[in-house]
């Protein structure tokens, strides 16, 4: 595996294709993210508001529920962006993790 691996990073210059990839799936995946946190907020007030306006005991059970669980929902999509955006950054050239190409091929990816 390592073989293979080393073989197809040696034809193309690191920085370049792991720059590329991050640089194009934080197009795609940033925004789809972002998208879900708002309608999760969105969906959080809709409940809030439901959870506020419940007459009975079983229906304010129900939307406290619901938003305890929009709640959760919220803070994972959040921790997601935020570990997506670190490791998109971390692996380009000058990241933190930028040293997983020399410790696979003993190269130096420095220009």
């Amino acid at each position: 595996m390592n073989t293979l691996l080393s073989t197809l990073l040696e034809k193309t210059t690191t920085d370049t294709w792991v720059d590329e990839l991050t640089g194009a799936l934080r197009k795609l995946i940033t925004p789809i993210l972002a998208l879900l946190a708002a309608a999760g907020v969105i969906y959080a007030i809709v409940v809030g508001i439901r959870f506020v306006k419940a007459d009975d005991k079983s229906a304010r059970d129900e939307a406290k529920q619901k938003l305890i669980t929009v709640i959760i929902g919220i803070g994972v999509t959040l921790v997601l962006i935020a570990l997506f955006l670190w490791l998109s950054s971390a692996l380009t050239k000058d990241g933190a993790l930028s040293g997983w190409y020399q410790d696979l091929t003993g190269k130096d990816i420095s220009l």
